[in-house]
């Protein structure tokens, strides 16, 4: 191992730091573990303009006390330096079900306070959305959630807030990260023991008030969408049934209270995975855009005759679902394709019942699937495309709100993130489960079901389909080839995919639109830079490329699109087809395969 890796682990070893972290630590040097060593000290764990996650552990690569703790000063160094009222209106602080998520929070609590700002905790898990309203309806500074949403277990993240609800943004988060880079580990943090905050009354646990303002918005906003569609919601004929896992995650606590608000539903917890656990015991991963995450409540749902199946992720921001196809049998709906029909069903209601504002605006990302703007298109929506992630979401709504030419009434990711209404600011996965259920009454009353409703969709604009592909390149190694890869690409560009000319290149890095076949160039404008490469070619594929933001990997998403001739299974077995050569290409190209 290097000499710079060895007199960090060596630091931390020393009497600086708790016993428990000593003893991890000299437990690795005395075993000359150089490949565990060098992961957690080849570099600090950062906290960037998304936050901070990662494995827990010991090290200065790893989430722990200390990187939570200096993490959160130059939060309240940020914060105390730049708003006067920072102190009094103060931080609001929720977390998952992960292994020590209780404890970061309570430990960034003690920061806050021993900074003398005001801390509003909830003491028990809670869903990320419910934080997200919690500052708003609060009038706070900011907020923290500490989380890492789908990720194994061995991970843990921290997220920031501002006052408006939404995860920071350009420049503040910036901003705050200048802040944290300034502050020792040690003697930089100033922190109060939680109960003598509590005593001093500068932490506060809250009570369930403001869990009951926002149930109270999420049923306002479910009885809007229900006015629109009254006549097809009540024509199913029958009660349904839906199955929910919080895959052992925060979604227990709000879910089942929320879906008890639409009439006519049996909603079916599955027990085992309805107990909060950071181990995820039923589970390899927590993350509901696998399959293998809702076996469980598929099997269930079977047992019990159900329609639906619904899972959210451990801290409840993303859903996913699954539904019976024509031999019964239970298959996934992935995030495009939920994100389209909710944007149907959203837009078809409001015109219906006069709800629809003028210049209404539906919000996706770049790698989220066209096919919603033909969607929108059809009900005078207009679109915005804005970069991978649900802050910038969140952060259109504000900008939606400054200009107040244009009204925000849906947004959505591929990665199974959903928000509609404006009294939360990130995906809502609460939100995303109630409209599930209303989504599955609708398509019954008028198609027969989910997906018959889905392949209406296709026959009227074509099928699409999205598919994503990451691969974990892991360490100091697993970073340079990434960074080799983005840059060999961004060099010698493929001039072809799966033997279709490639006709449009977007690279948000340099900020260009490059028309390869004219050896044209135009500026990419209206977002910001990111390091994003889109490739489009001449039969309607779109190829997105970019490392993870909060992750080891690399991440590839996939789009194409065929008008469906013959039926719905030939059309599809056409696209598989296409889908495997596209992807095929693209990996050998990368070196991936």
């Amino acid at each position: 191992m290097t000499e710079e890796v060895l007199k960090k682990a060596q630091k931390w070893s020393g009497v600086r730091f708790d016993e428990k972290t000593r003893r991890e630590i000299r437990d690795l040097i005395d075993k000359n573990d150089e490949k565990e060593l060098t992961d957690r000290f080849y570099k600090e764990l950062e906290f960037g303009t998304g936050g901070m996650r990662g494995v827990m552990g010991a090290g200065t690569n790893r989430m722990n006390t200390y990187t939570v703790g200096k993490a959160t000063q130059g939060l309240a160094d940020y914060l105390n330096g730049n708003y006067t009222d920072a102190k009094d209106r103060g931080v609001s602080i929720a977390c998952d079900s992960r292994n020590n998520s209780g404890f970061f929070s309570r430990e960034a609590a003690g920061v806050l306070a021993g900074n003398g700002i005001k801390v509003f905790i909830y003491p028990e898990l809670r869903p990320t959305p419910l934080l997200s309203f919690t500052v708003r309806h609060l009038g706070n500074s900011a907020g923290i959630v500490i989380t890492a949403s789908h990720n194994p277990k061995e991970y843990n993240g921290y997220k920031v807030y501002g006052p408006d609800g939404a995860q920071v943004t350009s420049p503040e988060d910036s901003k705050i990260v200048e802040y944290v880079e300034r502050v020792d580990i040690i003697e930089g943090v100033k922190k109060i023991d939680y109960k003598e905050g509590l005593r001093q009354g500068l932490i506060n646990e809250l009570d369930g008030s403001v869990e009951k303002a926002y149930l109270a918005r999420v049923g306002e906003f479910a009885g809007n969408i229900g006015e629109g569609i009254e006549r097809e919601l009540s024509n199913v004929g029958r009660d349904i049934r839906v199955v929910y896992t919080p895959l052992h995650g925060a979604g227990i606590t709000l879910v089942p209270e929320a879906l008890k608000k639409i009439k006519g539903a049996v909603i079916l917890c599955e027990k085992e995975q309805s107990v909060p656990d950071g181990n995820f015991p039923t589970i390899h991963s927590p993350n509901p855009e696998e399959t293998e995450a809702l076996s469980m409540a598929i099997d269930f749902a079977k047992r019990e005759n159900a329609d639906m199946v619904i899972a959210t992720d451990p801290d409840c921001d993303r859903m996913g679902l699954a539904v019976p196809d024509e031999k019964g049998d239970f298959v996934p709906v992935n995030g495009n394709q939920i994100g389209c029909m909710l944007a149907d069903l959203i837009a078809r209601s409001y015109k219906n019942s006069g709800r629809m504002p003028e210049n209404p605006v539906l919000v996706s990302t770049i790698v989220s699937t066209e096919l919603v703007s033909e969607i929108a298109g059809t009900y005078g929506v207009d679109i915005v495309n804005v970069l991978t992630g649900f802050k910038y979401i969140g952060e259109m709504m504000g900008e939606l709100e400054k200009q107040r030419e244009k009204k925000f009434i849906f947004g959505f990711e591929e990665s199974y993130g959903y928000l509609a209404d404006t009294f939360v600011r990130d995906k809502d996965g609460v939100i995303a489960s109630l409209l599930a259920l209303i989504l599955l009454k609708y398509a019954i009353s008028e198609h027969g079901g989910v997906l018959e409703f889905l392949y209406s969709i296709f026959r009227k604009y074509g099928m699409y389909f999205e598919y994503q592909k990451s691969f974990a390149l892991k360490g100091a190694a697993g970073a340079e080839k990434i960074k080799a890869l983005m840059e060999d690409l961004r060099a010698d560009p493929p001039r072809e995919i799966s033997g279709s000319q490639v006709t449009v290149i977007k690279d948000y890095l340099a900020r260009k639109v490059i028309k390869p076949a004219f050896g044209e160039q135009e500026e990419l404008s209206g977002l910001p830079q990111s390091n994003v490469l889109q490739f489009y070619t001449a039969d309607d594929v779109k190829v997105s490329v970019r490392p993870s933001g909060t992750e080891p990997k690399i991440k590839f998403y996939f789009g194409l699109r065929v008008p469906v001739s013959g039926s719905i299974s030939e059309t599809r077995a056409l696209l598989d087809e296409k889908a495997a050569k596209v992807s095929n290409d693209v990996f050998k190209r990368c070196g991936l395969t």
